[in-house]
């Protein structure tokens, strides 16, 4: 068993002293196989009966080899007993390690833990639990940038860190069903990030109007009532998208009738400026939709037939229907008000300067969801082309909460451009300082390629064997012992494997204060329908809301 000297904890991580500290240690078998990075060994008989009763050799936990070069540490992910008899202290107990990394035998400097095996343990050495010191110097790395996030389930004394740049620079995923605490871990996770790096960047799509109460005081609030993306800063494509055209043939014709219009209005508004030779269909410019209606008349009075004219026509019908509804005014504002805000936008968007404010909190509840995905490709377009053109000197982080709904494996659900924009940030984002976090409670609903672009998975409670076949297929070797526990973990509790922590883990999620937790979502049933307080008037007020489009 081991035994920890509370009278003088390790501190930091270093392990100048993890050979004197070997005599805590306990020896609890021998090495019988070595393939790749799977190591198997046979409990010593004394080990067998104490692992009945202890939680030193369980799934997860962190035993110790020694090789002529280094201390090589291993988890625990199988336990087995091949032939089960009727007496078991005559029984062989197998436990199969995963190899996570070593500690460098050397006296000239401080050896600290780092992943990887140089050399491999050899048949029948000794395998030996892990010291205190040794746990503290793997899950606490003093010689990078960490925050605490919560503590090692095994041993709730051992902090449990994230690595920050390696997490926020290579992409990472929160997955859970509902109810696991996802939410609550998001924002755990941002607020622990920027208490040490407060002046961060961070744009945050909540679709479910949840997160504004996490970030009392540390965060700008975009909704219908206050945002400005204006229509000329969608690309063409986003536009197309916008006015849901019909058919196919439909499409096709409008969409060559629009390429053209929008192409001489934004031409237009830039007149005889020099140096405008640039300007094409996607450049991010105004252009006023007057000069969109007059091009489109005036094309359709140079039609031979009038029969013809109907793609002209229904293009300006679903113009002038967006300019009249009162849920797209965040898009399409009055004439009066077209100006060349792109600077301003993007610098409230992106917090620049961040004000004390380092996150945007973008609420898409209150926008027309028939225009989600466009809304979110265009969020994501300029996030990425910002960063490509600023070359890297502000790092962004995107937070997608429920990213299956805007970037689904189902093609015929989506928008697809939004899909190409996640896509591109996750294939090519942290070349330019553009890192990408997935919220999602139906991994395996998520477009192909999202998740395996992650580097950092935290898998909380999954229910659902598609769903944790799916993060099984995403996730390294090193931690597919520890998703057995997945149907089964706790609220606040989850598995992280990847390059933001040291080793992959199950951790406990530190307790959010409650001034700092995500809105809970639902309706009380019990006390509601305890009492009958609405009336009728109550009805008028939510029908005239509803009308008006005031949440």
């Amino acid at each position: 068993m081991i035994s920890f000297d509370q009278s003088n904890p390790p501190s930091g991580g270093a392990l100048g002293g993890h050979l004197a500290s070997e005599v805590d240690s306990v020896v609890v078998g021998r090495v019988v196989a070595v393939s790749g990075s799977q190591v198997v060994i046979l409990l010593t008989p004394e080990a067998a009966v104490a692992a009945d009763e202890s939680s030193e050799v369980q799934i997860g936990a962190m035993l110790r080899m020694r090789t002529q070069v280094s201390t090589v540490f291993g988890l625990v992910s199988g336990l087995s007993i091949p032939i089960p008899g009727n007496d078991p202290s005559v029984e062989l107990k197998i436990v199969e390690l995963e190899l996570v990394g070593e500690i460098p035998l050397g006296r000239d400097s401080t050896p600290r833990f780092h992943r990887g095996v140089s050399v491999f343990p050899a048949l029948g050495a000794s395998v030996a639990t892990a010291t205190r010191t040794d746990l503290t110097g793997i899950y606490m790395r003093d010689d990078r940038q960490s925050v605490r996030i919560g503590s090692i389930h095994q041993d709730p004394r051992l902090p449990a860190n994230i690595l920050t740049d390696d997490l926020l620079g290579k992409h990472f995923a929160v997955l859970g069903t509902t109810g696991s605490g996802k939410s609550c871990a998001v924002a755990l996770i941002l607020n622990a990030i920027l208490n040490n790096h407060p002046n961060g960047h961070v744009i945050l799509l909540d679709p479910h109007s949840e997160y504004a109460s996490a970030f009392q005081g540390r965060a700008e609030l975009l909704d219908a009532s206050n945002m400005d993306l204006p229509y000329w800063l969608l690309n063409f494509e986003e536009l197309v998208g916008i006015l849901q055209f019909g058919d196919m043939a439909e499409h096709e014709a409008e969409s060559a009738i629009l390429y053209d219009i929008v192409l001489a209005a934004k031409r237009s508004y830039a007149g005889d400026s020099p140096g405008t030779d640039f300007i094409t269909v996607d450049t991010p410019v105004p252009y006023r939709l007057g000069d969109v209606h007059r091009l489109l008349d005036e094309a359709m009075g140079r039609l031979d037939k009038p029969q013809d004219s109907a793609p002209y026509l229904r293009i300006k019908g679903r113009l002038n229907a967006l300019q009249t509804d009162r849920r797209y005014a965040f898009m399409f504002p009055s004439a009066l008000s077209l100006r060349d805000n792109m600077t301003s936008i993007l610098a409230r968007m992106l917090r620049i300067p961040v004000g004390d404010k380092p996150v945007t909190i973008i609420d898409l509840s209150g926008l027309p969801s028939e225009t989600l995905n466009v809304l979110v490709s265009l969020l994501s377009r300029m996030a990425f082309d910002f960063a490509l053109w600023a070359e890297r000197s502000v790092p962004i982080l995107l937070v997608c909460e429920e990213a299956h709904r805007y970037a689904p494996l189902d093609t015929s659900r989506g928008f697809e451009p939004t899909k190409r924009e996640l896509s591109r940030i996750a294939k090519e984002g942290r070349k330019y300082g553009v890192s990408l976090c997935v919220v999602s409670q139906r991994p395996s609903e998520l477009a192909a390629g999202m998740l395996s672009q992650c580097n950092t998975i935290f898998a909380m409670r999954l229910s659902n064997q598609h769903d944790q076949d799916f993060v099984r297929s995403a996730m390294p070797e090193s931690g597919h012992g520890l998703l057995e526990f997945l149907p089964s973990l706790g609220n606040a509790q989850a598995v992280v494997v990847g390059e933001g922590v040291a080793v992959p883990m199950r951790l406990v999620f530190d307790q959010l204060p409650e001034e700092s937790r995500p809105s809970r979502g639902g309706a009380s049933f019990a006390q509601s329908w305890s009492d009958d307080q609405p009336d009728r008037d109550f009805v008028a007020n939510v029908v005239d809301r509803w009308r008006r489009q005031i949440r």
